[in-house]
């Protein structure tokens, strides 16, 4: 009985052996040896071209993008500069005295690994505490990433995805020749006709049988936040690219876009898609909207029409004859907060307030004088009437010197007052005075019975 026993194991490992087969390698090197040459291709791809890189850089997949140019050589060094609203106020920033590494790490990890003054900014938490930024105000910064893990690396194209926060970042080669300080003054040019004081207009975005509303906010476009249906995109000399997808779009999607020759639509440039954005808003409702977002608006003086040249000539007249310059008149909406004194325990009451500053040269040297206005709109007109001085955060003694002055002297401030009307007060059509209706930063208030009653207005 034991020796058959035996003869079944023998014959068991026989059939069980005679079953197994030795596996071929998939890869002809060993899995070290396919990490080395990625991390040595990563290395040869980002020092190769001669004038580096433009990063499309998102600092978390919420947040919309920004350019930074990076050139990277072979010693380690690193050299990135960058120009932005968030971290380098507009101006053009450079650092050059830092260095970075491609290291292994679950796959080819490129990282920055000593502070940049320009790439690190991203990720430091906030030194102001007054900041409106909610992230900055946990500490986080701008939830941006400074290691990331190399996707793709060839000579054309760099694709990474940030270690920390995961944001997909591509990096292209910067075209030879192309000056770095150029290159942001191209982006500039882009961003003031497309989203500089544009937050909170709405678009169309329109494909092929379809129409959504989306809404601009830094560097976004916004269809439903609370949703995650959210589309960050970052601004390149003459192009606008969405972030990872891009937008949805009939038979793919919609990354790449132009604003047209027309500059009312933002308009996909990729092959075989049809989508563009236009305004939803009339230039009306985009001046009121760009109100409500606090921004202010210049008169400019060399600009008018004959009513209102000859109105605008006769205060400037009346105070150069006083000994007093008229310097500027600027239009913006204010937040005014009131607290009943007698309502103990109530919330302040915020209001808003249309006000027409006016800058002028009197008894004090330079000052302004505020005066409160009714603003009406009523689709693509609006109407400014009269209603009374500001005092509110300036000596109240300026808005009666103003109308004295502007009246041709003591006890003429009616006088003054009239002819203040007769150049701000009125019913408008409001026109775009550059043809853009995707940013209307210059625009024209027309007399609705006078053609001549012109003012031109630009956004500061």
């Amino acid at each position: 009985m034991k020796a058959k026993y035996i003869l079944l194991v023998i014959a068991l490992a026989s059939v069980f052996g005679a079953c197994r087969r030795e596996e071929k390698d998939l890869f002809a090197d060993s899995a070290a040896v396919r990490a080395q040459k990625a991390l040595d291709n990563a290395r040869d791809v980002l020092t190769a071209p001669a004038n580096g890189w433009e990063m499309l850089y998102f600092p978390n997949p919420e947040s919309g993008g920004y350019s930074v140019l990076i050139k990277f050589d072979e010693k380690g060094n690193v050299f990135v500069a960058s120009r932005n609203p968030q971290t380098t106020a507009n101006k053009y920033m450079t650092d050059g005295n830092s260095t970075w590494v491609v290291v292994s790490d679950y796959g080819p990890i490129l990282s920055f690994d000593t502070y940049n003054n320009v790439m690190h900014k991203w990720a430091d938490p906030d030194p102001n505490p007054n900041s409106r930024n909610t992230d900055y105000e946990r500490g986080d910064g701008y939830l941006g990433d400074y290691e990331f893990l190399i996707l793709e690396a060839t000579p054309e194209k760099v694709r990474l995805k940030g270690k920390k926060h995961g944001a997909y970042c591509i990096l292209y080669p910067l075209k030879v020749g192309l000056d770095w300080i150029e290159y942001f003054n191209q982006v500039y040019v882009y961003r003031d006709l497309l989203v500089t004081g544009n937050d909170g207009t709405a678009f169309k975005y329109l494909t092929p049988g379809s129409e959504k509303k989306v809404v601009y906010n830094a560097g976004r476009m916004d269809e439903d936040y609370e949703r995650g249906l959210i589309y960050p995109f970052v601004i390149r000399p003459n192009l606008v690219t969405f972030y990872n997808t891009g937008m949805p779009a009939q038979g793919g999607n919609a990354i790449n876009f132009k604003i047209n020759s027309e500059m009312t639509a933002l308009e996909c440039v990729d092959a075989g898609i049809s989508a563009r954005f236009e305004s939803a808003m009339t230039i009306a409702e985009i001046l009121n909207a760009k109100l409500d977002n606090h921004i202010q608006w210049t008169v400019d003086k060399k600009d008018m029409g004959e009513s209102s040249k000859a109105a605008y000539d006769v205060i400037a007249n009346a105070l150069k004859s006083s000994g007093g310059s008229l310097r500027k008149i600027t239009i913006q909406r204010i937040d005014s907060t009131y607290k009943d004194p007698e309502a103990e325990g109530e919330p302040e009451v915020v209001t808003k307030i249309d006000r027409i500053n006016i800058e002028f040269n009197g008894s004090n040297g330079l000052t302004q004088a505020f005066f409160v206005m009714d603003f009406t709109l009523n689709g693509t007109q609006l109407s400014y009437s009269y209603k009374y001085p500001s005092v509110e955060g300036q000596n109240p003694m300026y808005a009666s010197e103003f109308l004295q002055r502007a009246g041709g002297g003591v006890g003429k401030e009616d006088v003054g007052l009239e002819r203040l009307k007769a150049l701000i007060t009125g019913e408008f059509n409001v026109a775009s005075a550059s043809g853009s209706t995707l940013n209307a930063k210059q625009l024209y208030l027309i007399g609705t019975n006078d053609s001549n009653k012109r003012i031109k207005i630009s956004a500061q």
